[in-house]
């Protein structure tokens, strides 16, 4: 078995693969969307909702859902639980995703070097 083969873990289809995981579905969707794979992309420092907003030109609303949308996914991490009137700070979850259209469907998801996948 390669180094690379035995490294792989795979998340189950029923729910993610703990804090590090991918949700196929969804990460399809988000990745198909160009606002969302741009919010993705950005939030590689910690942000806001509002300056991710302000930086894409979204209105304050879509950025929330698109932010609620790739955080339930697990591509975005909540830094801290918005408290009163601190604003809550996002970060990407994973430092690379890999979407491969095969058969099945595998979706890579790659964070400080830890290699997770879900075939769909």
């Amino acid at each position: 078995m390669s180094e690379t083969a035995r490294q792989l873990s795979p998340c189950t289809r029923a729910q993610r693969d703990d804090e590090l995981g991918c949700n196929p579905g969804q990460i399809i969707d988000l990745l198909s969307d160009d606002d969302a794979r741009a919010v993705f992309l950005s939030a590689d420092e910690p942000t806001t909702v509002r300056e991710l907003a302000a930086e894409h030109d979204l209105p304050l609303s879509t950025a929330y859902r698109k932010v609620d949308r790739l955080h339930e996914s697990g591509l975005l991490t909540n830094l801290n639980r918005q408290s009163g009137e601190t604003p809550a700070v996002y970060v990407r979850s994973v430092d690379h995703v890999s979407v491969t259209y095969d058969e099945p469907l595998r979706i890579e998801c790659i964070r400080n070097g830890k290699t997770l996948y879900c075939e769909h």
